[in-house]
């Protein structure tokens, strides 16, 4: 069967990393409630956000670096675009516009010759014909939580500033968070590189090489993420990843971690059943747990051995870190056959 979507679900630790508006001098979290308790999360914009960072400073994407850096695809996507009828110059001379006062795509960004208009989608509104829009091939689940807030709360000042002018301080609060939080992205292997008509008819599809080249690029980029905020970075990369390749559209995992706290060891702990049961999952003779990868850090999980136990007998395969986004980036050229 054919490989169509792409999902990972990740676990990282991190400090506060999403804020919403402002109450007075106090900066609020980002949370909301389930099972009775408060939980702070980070949203999916924020994630995309800072996909699209890592990707625009790391491989200068939609600039001419990027474009340059295969000179073959190049060649391919621009007589692509010219026999669509579309402008081929790559990339395309105007990314965002700002006409009546809406912040959107350039009506001549389209999904081909943009990657981040094919990665993120896009919703170009047009005057008295309503609006052109895409999907995103590449969703993100708000990063949530793993343990209850506590809302713990940091109170500043800007001291030295305010002694250097001779005048008095201005105080802040913060609300903080320090916890495991969990999120999942998946990607549209059937949209991805393909632009579609407002009925959903494909109007033009990049070649292979493209379509993969930035699917890599997205995988590659997982581990590195990072979140910059309040005059820190935070850290994103993965402590537990779980996914793969698929024949069927689907977040597996999304919603299954589960976490304790072992005191002794002073170290967390996953809940494997609620994962291994999912990998048993069967469509049309193929079960889940095949085509699954796992990625635990070493050294951190308490129940590190049960983990992969659990998962192996579940008929995942277990790796660390490095290996599995080595292993999930070098499958990709198998998905695309080049």
């Amino acid at each position: 069967m054919k490989i169509r979507a792409f999902t990972l679900t990740v676990v990282f630790k991190g400090l506060s990393a999403n804020y919403g508006e402002s109450v007075g001098n106090v900066s609020e979290l980002k949370k909301l409630t389930h099972g009775g308790e408060l939980y702070s999360y980070i949203s999916r914009q924020a994630l995309r956000h800072e996909l699209w960072r890592f990707l625009k400073e790391n491989y200068r994407i939609d600039t001419p670096d990027y474009w340059n850096e295969e000179p073959e695809i190049k060649v391919k996507v621009e007589e692509l675009l010219t026999s669509l009828g579309m402008k081929g110059e790559l990339p395309p001379p105007q990314i965002l516009t700002a006409e009546q006062d809406v912040v959107q795509f350039h009506p001549e960004v389209n999904a081909l010759n943009c990657v981040e208009a094919d990665l993120f989608g896009y919703m170009k509104t047009k005057g008295g014909e309503g609006a052109d829009t895409r999907s995103a091939v590449v969703r993100f689940s708000p990063a949530v939580s793993l343990e209850p807030l506590a809302l713990d709360l940091e109170f500043g000042t800007n001291k030295s500033f305010a002694d250097r002018a001779g005048s008095d301080p201005n105080p802040f609060q913060f609300e903080h968070h320090y916890a495991l939080y969990t999120y999942t992205v998946t990607v549209d292997l059937d949209k991805l590189g393909t632009e579609l008509s407002p009925k959903g008819e494909t109007v033009g599809r990049l070649p292979e090489e493209e379509r993969a080249r930035r699917l890599k690029m997205v995988i590659e980029s997982i581990p590195f993420l990072s979140r910059e905020i309040k005059g820190r970075v935070e850290n994103l990369s993965p402590l537990f990843a779980v996914g793969g390749f698929y024949t069927v559209k689907n977040p597996f995992f999304l919603g299954r971690v589960e976490v304790g706290y072992d005191r002794n060891l002073k170290k967390f702990a996953i809940n494997p059943e609620p994962l291994a049961d999912t990998m048993n999952l069967s469509f049309r003779g193929e079960r889940v747990g095949q085509t699954t990868k796992v990625a635990i850090l070493k050294g951190f999980w308490a129940n590190e051995e049960e983990l992969s136990k659990a998962f192996e007998e579940a008929g995942a395969r277990v790796l660390n870190v490095p290996e599995m986004f080595k292993e999930l980036a070098e499958q990709v050229s198998e998905v695309y056959g080049v």
